[in-house]
């Protein structure tokens, strides 16, 4: 790194310490009792005992290994409720068996751990793979805007959930393929336990599937590998991805955990894709299709025309610009996972998109330098003839970010100060 670049990650690093902090205060809240609890949250509440039955003292060495590895809600993967158990240890070792009388604490670090860092994580590595921190300009406004989309500060908000570590996984991936750069050297076969992980967590990796055969093709395209070369490597990708699945849910050593898992998931495939999955709250939202996304999809992300640009400037980036790989892979990886969603998915719930949406929005910035590329590579296009074309289209995408943050405070229903606002109020709301 330049002196610059290392400048740049100590400022970011703290913006990202500071957002971490101003969470903590509306993450402390809404937990003071088990009671409250159910009253202030959903999954939470379903998610919780699992998490206090882990941290049980056992018996034996079997009960330990049984509690830890089959923990019996197989949801979310093994390494999000390990996870949230080992970062309560601490709170156990102060107070013993009378940590689960303490959820107040228990929730804000989980939500905090759990949740928020891996997003701040997440947001940071999509920043740095887009600018490398070479320009404080490119790299500040990117990490203002990715970190106030409405999605992400409601997530952050009273809302411990897997997703944010399925997305790190999936930003893992990407980092390590775009850092590959068709070599198919190490970082390919780190690429493959991280998509193993992801697939483990919440089954995000599998839409990596595209992407790994779309990467082998270029590879061969590009003379890097024969055929023969390129299923070597598909298998090798297979296998890593496999062991790594297995080890980060190692429950599935146990025939009645395999079992019980296959259960839940197609159950729960069932459930997403059947408009009427959700009997007891079954109204037109729970249709198929595109249309029936809008709402959310406006309401945490931003407008179909403001979706329509930031995909434009994706596209652009894959062709011109300095990362085409990553926006290349960004995009075979986001396609399928946005069909899916759109078309066999019945229930709305933002978090949903999260893979699709900060991957995408990443390169939100990209358009200008894609033109300037365009432009020179191309010196006798009509637009070369004019000085104003790049500052023109600066400026235009400077209108519709700022237009874009501007919503992201201020929204009503969503908006970052609304969310905040609402999550510091709900203890003072139970308690009229």
């Amino acid at each position: 790194m330049t002196v610059t670049q290392k400048r740049i990650a100590l400022v970011v690093a703290a913006i990202g310490l500071v957002y971490f902090v101003i969470f903590i205060f509306p993450n402390a809240l809404g937990a003071k009792s088990e009671t409250m609890l159910q009253s202030t949250s959903g999954d939470e509440t379903v998610m919780y005992p699992v998490v206090l039955r882990m941290l049980q003292d056992p018996s034996s060495f079997k009960d330990f290994f049984t509690r830890w590895v089959i923990y019996g809600d197989y949801h979310y993967g093994w390494l999000f409720y390990m996870g949230s158990a080992a970062v309560l240890l601490p709170v156990k070792a102060v107070y013993g068996m009378g940590f689960a009388n303490h959820p107040q604490l228990n929730l804000l670090l989980m939500r905090q751990l759990i949740s928020v860092l891996p997003m701040v994580l997440t947001i940071i590595g999509l920043v740095y793979l887009q600018t490398r921190f070479k320009s404080w300009l490119k790299t500040m406004v990117l990490l203002i805007l990715l970190l106030s989309i409405r999605a992400v500060v409601r997530m952050n908000i009273q809302f411990w959930h897997p997703d944010e570590l399925s997305v790190l996984a999936v930003v893992i991936t990407l980092f390590l393929l775009e850092r590959d750069r068709l070599r198919f050297g190490k970082n390919f076969y780190f690429a493959a336990a991280a998509c193993g992980a992801a697939i483990g967590i919440k089954l995000a990796g599998v839409f990596f599937a595209g992407t790994i055969a779309v990467y082998l093709l270029a590879g061969m395209i590009k003379r890097v590998l024969n055929l023969k070369q390129a299923l070597v490597r598909a298998g090798l990708f297979l296998l890593i991805m496999g062991v790594a699945l297995v080890l980060s849910d190692p429950f599935l050593y146990n025939q009645g955990a395999r079992a019980e898992l296959i259960k839940i998931q197609t159950y729960k495939t069932q459930e997403l894709t059947s408009a009427t999955g959700y009997p007891q709250d079954y109204t037109a939202d729970y249709a198929l299709g595109p249309q029936h996304w809008t709402w959310t999809l406006q309401t945490f992300f931003g407008s179909w025309p403001l979706l329509g640009f930031v995909f434009l400037s994706l596209l652009a980036g894959c062709f011109w610009g300095p990362n085409k790989l990553l926006n290349r892979l960004i995009l075979t990886y986001i396609v399928p996972q946005s069909i899916y969603l759109l078309y066999f998915v019945a229930p709305k719930p933002s978090h949903y998109w999260l893979p699709v949406i900060l991957p995408l929005f990443s390169a939100m910035l990209c358009l200008p330098e894609a033109i300037k590329d365009l432009l020179a590579q191309h010196p006798s296009l009509k637009l070369n003839r004019s000085k104003l074309t790049l500052p023109a289209v600066s400026l235009v995408v400077a209108l519709i970010m700022g237009g874009f943050f501007i919503t992201n405070l201020t929204r009503y229903f969503s908006g970052a100060y609304a969310s905040y606002t609402t999550g510091l109020a709900v203890e003072q709301n139970l308690s009229k």
